[in-house]
């Protein structure tokens, strides 16, 4: 296409352009619409927000370029106090934009309003906020594949003469980044749009938002903690607890003192989140030692002034299967100073936790039941720990009027463990009552607090003269002269046994010698009675 036909069209899209602004307003052309530039066959439309009126209407000219003068010149400085600014002339922020304050890690409502300044609409406004992955470019999380927003027209002055009512809002829901810096960002919007002669142009806005980050993260002026005034630090001064001997199983309150030790700094919005150790061999049966008995571990302190102190409680249970020992309770705590600084610290408290000793005892096997004086009896039985806490120094001993002191070392038995008893005693004296001799079982915890417990058994001692022997000898004088007991009964019954055997030789001797003699006399008889009868036979 040659220069020729492409200049004749443009005058005739010109002309068509010019009819139809005039139709809406007679005395008002736009200078671009004859401004054209050729530039190797192109033609591209320059300086249409000009106004040229008719040389015999000056009064209109005037009237209208003052109120263009004085409404640009608002909305210029309404942007400049709110901190907004546009490259564009027309397409500005609205004079209700203000500053949002973004916390880091919250989500927080960016709104941007544009106004169209010039006389005419704009149609197809596309806006969209330039995004950053780096924190010091962008302080919100690129969360969506998106955040243009879309605008179908932009009216001018001559659909609503209200620049506020012609303002158009646009709104965006971001998250604050977690590792943003305490100051403030500068935004950047793009806005696209088609203009009145149906061409697509573009400018950028420029807004600021206030952030508040984590202190060590620093500023974007790149100030650091160490120009700030000095950090405040929050610790726990001291905590007590009642009961003060904390049982496993039972319940407990816990009182903390917390204490701002900061001396010029007050802290504020202040959270402290308390976790008991987790107890359990397994992740299949952990769990915290120690549990709130309200269902919640956490305080909200509204303020601490500086050097001051703060008392908090809350009551827990200590679970029924703790090990005695000490457990810890972490103590997570997040504030800020009087300037919204975010600060975060941790501490903890170590608390005793008690089981009750339990232990049983077998029935004592006593062998013999009954002895004498000077004799010895065995005592035998199991100590078996039924508690939860390890049993220290377990020992027996026994004592009583009829035997001597006597002491029994079994040592350390672990829980569920047993310990066995083996003591020997010996009569001292015949017993006067009922035999009764006290076992005394005493063990120590942890801590080396003793503990004793009484058991009874019987045991009958007699004295060596109670005894009825069957010789009828008094054998009394010899026991006393410190004869052993025993030996005497032994010689006794020995010498007991060799009477016996004497006297039954004895018996045994003269019944055979009368047997002899009766025998003997029978022996004669019988020869006499032969010697008489041969006697007879010959007399015959």
């Amino acid at each position: 296409m040659n220069k020729s036909v492409k200049f004749l069209l443009t005058l005739g899209i010109s002309a068509l352009a010019v009819m139809g602004m005039m139709s809406t307003k007679p005395l008002e052309t736009l200078a671009s619409v004859s401004a054209v530039s050729m530039d190797d066959g192109e033609f591209v439309p320059h300086h249409y927000y000009e106004e040229s009126y008719d040389d015999d209407d000056d009064d209109d000219d005037d009237d209208d370029s003052s109120s263009t003068t004085s409404d640009t010149s608002s909305s210029d400085s309404s942007s400049s106090d709110a901190g907004a600014a546009s490259t564009s002339d027309f397409i500005k922020p609205a004079a209700t934009w203000f500053t949002p304050v973004c916390e880091h890690g919250k989500d927080v409502y960016v709104v941007l309003p544009i106004v169209n300044m010039f006389k005419y609409d704009v149609k197809d406004v596309v806006v969209t906020p330039v995004v950053s992955e780096k924190t010091d470019e962008f302080p919100f999380e690129i969360d969506v594949t998106g955040f243009t927003q879309k605008i179908g027209t932009l009216k001018g002055e001559n659909s609503e003469p209200d620049r506020n009512k012609r303002a158009e809002n646009c709104v965006w829901i971001f998250k604050t980044r977690n590792t943003v810096k305490s100051g403030y960002y500068k935004l950047n919007f793009n806005v696209v749009y088609t203009n009145p002669v149906n061409a697509i142009e573009s400018c950028t806005i420029s807004t600021y938002v206030k952030t508040v980050g984590l202190a060590k993260y620093g500023t974007t002026d790149g100030t650091e903690d160490s120009e700030k005034k000095s950090t405040p630090r929050v610790i726990v001064k001291g905590f007590t607890t009642e009961p003060a001997t904390v049982q496993a199983g039972d319940n407990f309150k816990l009182n903390l003192t917390i204490e701002n030790t900061s001396k010029k700094t007050s802290v504020q919005n202040m959270e402290l989140d308390l976790t008991g150790t987790v107890a359990g061999k397994d992740e299949s049966s952990s769990y915290a030692a120690f549990l709130p008995t309200s269902g919640a571990n956490s305080f909200y302190v509204e303020s601490i002034p500086a050097g001051g102190t703060a008392q908090l409680s809350m009551e827990f249970n200590a679970k029924s299967d703790l090990e005695q020992k000490p457990y810890v309770m972490s103590i997570k705590m997040q504030y800020e100073d009087d300037m919204a600084n975010a600060y975060e610290g941790e501490a903890s408290v170590s608390i005793p936790v008690h089981q009750i000793s339990k232990f049983d005892t077998s029935t004592p096997d006593i062998q013999p039941s009954s002895i004498m004086v000077g004799e010895q009896s065995d005592v035998m039985f199991s100590i078996y720990n039924t508690g939860k806490t390890k049993l220290y120094n377990v020992s027996v001993t026994a004592s009583g009027d009829s035997i001597e002191p006597a002491l029994a070392y079994v040592g350390g038995i672990e829980s569920g463990g047993t310990g066995n008893v083996d003591v020997m005693l010996t009569g001292a004296a015949p017993t006067m009552d009922d035999g009764t001799i006290n076992l005394v079982i005493s063990y120590e915890d942890e801590a080396g607090n003793a503990t004793l417990t009484e058991k009874a058994i019987n045991l009958y001692v007699s004295d060596v003269s109670d005894e009825d022997y069957s010789d009828g000898g008094d054998y009394t004088d010899e026991a006393d002269n410190g004869m052993n007991p025993t030996l005497l009964k032994v010689l006794i019954g020995v010498g007991a046994a060799v009477v016996l055997l004497i006297v039954v030789g004895v018996i045994l001797k003269i019944k055979a010698k009368r047997k002899r003699k009766k025998e003997e006399q029978m022996l004669e008889e019988l020869l006499e009675d032969d010697i008489e009868k041969e006697e007879k036979d010959e007399n015959k």
